[in-house]
């Protein structure tokens, strides 16, 4: 009877063995194990099992994408380290919830329609739980495996995709910009060259004295007017480069506003500027030629869009720390699109055929920088096309100064001098060298850079002005060479260029 337990007990054992065997054989086909410890002679040793799924799980480990198996409710059952990364969310957290968590609103409807389709593809955004919105795409497809309906997600962020679009197309934006900057330059260059050769042919043609008195102010006017524009594209370029060095001094801003408005009230003619002043004094802590550059092309743009009988208010206060300068127009206003780059480079409104607004469009571009440079900001706002603008800048208060002894001088006479002026161009240094003689100084004349170090040289003037870029001998040439003259210590040597760059200058 006993033997009989036995066997019995030991054949138990063995069915339950069979039994483990055979499950263990069936989890190892259906891939639900990844590994097996087998004891023998040698102790334990470990063997990986490489079933014919092992490529797959490898590839969605490793794919960039985020990917997830879905139940038909849109709850995660299994998803990749590349999702619980996407979501900023630790993978066990990711497994088990649903999905839809990591959308809202419209992202959210979606997904749901995504869902109800079974496979297809959406475009929407994503919110991790950092609070990121992200740019995805979602693509699913449903399988049926075991009778057990399972969605496969794969969610592609398209983040670079979209910022390499938006650089694209600020890209294109700024071509465009500097194809129509190209023909306004063009435009506003030939204007004032047309206007120039006309009064010279009318000067030729020996009018009387009205009408050449006309013609040379024709010639002084649009002269002017070139200088303006030449200038303006170096400051602009000096300055988007970082190459502005400020004079900073105490100024007091009402002062340089004023002056300001005087100065462009001749150019307003039909449109009234009215100045408020709440308060004061108003001192900054600028350099007095910017600031009164800043000021003057806010104003000059508010003239520039304002129609007849229009009004341009400027506003000047004080708050927590800050002096606002506020320049309102009832002019032609800031479309919402165009509102966010009216400070960008060659950024301008609308412009007509007869293009009587004029200019280059650097004019804002300036004022922002050159606001920036000062410690202070400046803002656009405006309702919309025929609702007018307002410029917004503030700047940082400083305390007033502490007065100064004010001492009565009387203007210097002018001192006749020797002058030398070395210069190969023949009517800028006919014109230098008529101012010169006009302010009563004597001027003796090289047209290159070897006559000129032989005058230099023989005729020891009080000054010598010398043109850098010369032929024969460059100005740098032509003063290391006379410098090494003895009595040269006489004589002042003058730099002249026509390049105003500050590496020019130094």
């Amino acid at each position: 009877m006993q033997h009989d337990s036995k066997a019995d007990l030991n054949r138990e054992a063995l069915e339950a063995r069979l039994r483990e065997a055979e499950d263990t054989l069936r989890a190892i086909r259906a891939g639900e194990i990844d590994a097996v410890i087998v004891q023998g002679p040698a102790g334990e040793r470990v063997y990986t099992l490489r079933n014919a799924d092992y490529p797959y799980r490898t590839l969605v480990e490793q794919l960039q994408d985020g990917a997830a198996i879905l139940s038909p409710d849109g709850d995660i059952i299994y998803c990749n380290q590349g999702l619980a990364e996407l979501v900023s969310t630790p993978l066990q957290e990711v497994m088990g919830g649903s999905v839809a968590r990591y959308f809202e609103g419209d992202a959210r409807a979606a997904l749901e329609s995504l869902l109800t389709a079974g496979s297809g593809k959406r475009r929407t955004r994503l919110r991790s739980r950092d609070g990121r919105s992200i740019d995805v795409l979602l693509s699913l497809t449903s399988t049926a495996t075991d009778e057990i309906d399972r969605r496969s997600l794969i969610v592609t962020d398209l983040t670079e995709l979209s910022d390499a679009q938006i650089g694209l197309e600020r890209a294109q934006q700024q071509s465009h910009a500097k194809d129509e900057f190209m023909a306004m330059l063009a435009h506003e260059l030939r204007n004032p060259l047309s206007a120039i050769s006309a009064a010279l042919e009318v000067l030729r043609a020996g009018g009387d004295g009205s009408v050449a008195e006309r013609a040379r102010a024709i010639i002084a006017r649009q002269t002017r007017n070139l200088s303006r524009l030449v200038d303006d594209l170096l400051e602009v370029a000096r300055v988007i480069t970082g190459k502005v060095a400020l004079a900073e001094m105490p100024l007091e801003l009402a002062d340089a506003v004023q002056r300001c408005i005087g100065q462009l009230e001749a150019r307003a003619t039909d449109r009234r500027i009215e100045l408020e002043v709440d308060g004061g004094p108003h001192w900054i802590h600028g350099d007095p030629v910017r600031i009164e550059q800043i000021v003057t092309n806010v104003l000059s743009n508010a003239i520039k869009y304002t129609g007849a009988a229009g009004v341009i208010r400027v506003a000047l206060s004080a708050r927590n720390g800050e002096i606002i300068l506020r320049v309102t127009d009832d002019g032609l206003g800031i479309a919402p699109e165009l509102l966010p780059q009216i400070f960008e480079p060659f950024v301008q409104g609308e412009r007509t055929l007869d293009r009587a607004q004029g200019g280059l469009g650097v004019g804002l571009t300036l004022v922002r920088r050159l606001v920036e440079l000062h410690g202070g900001t400046v803002n656009a706002l405006s309702e919309g096309p025929g609702r007018g603008s307002t410029f917004v800048i503030r700047l940082p208060r400083v305390a007033p100064p502490c007065p100064k002894a004010s001492s009565a001088g009387t203007k210097p006479k002018t001192v006749p001098r020797r002058v030398l002026l070395i210069e190969d161009n023949r009517d800028a240094r006919e014109t230098f060298r008529m101012m010169l003689e006009l302010a009563g100084h004597h001027v003796i004349e090289a047209d290159d850079g070897r006559r000129g170090l032989e005058l230099l040289k023989a005729e020891l003037p009080d000054i010598a002005v010398i043109d850098v870029g010369l032929p024969g001998l460059d100005g740098y040439q032509i003063a290391s060479t006379f410098r090494k003259e003895p009595a040269s210590g006489s004589v002042l040597l003058v730099a002249l260029t026509g390049y105003g760059t500050p590496e020019a200058r130094e």
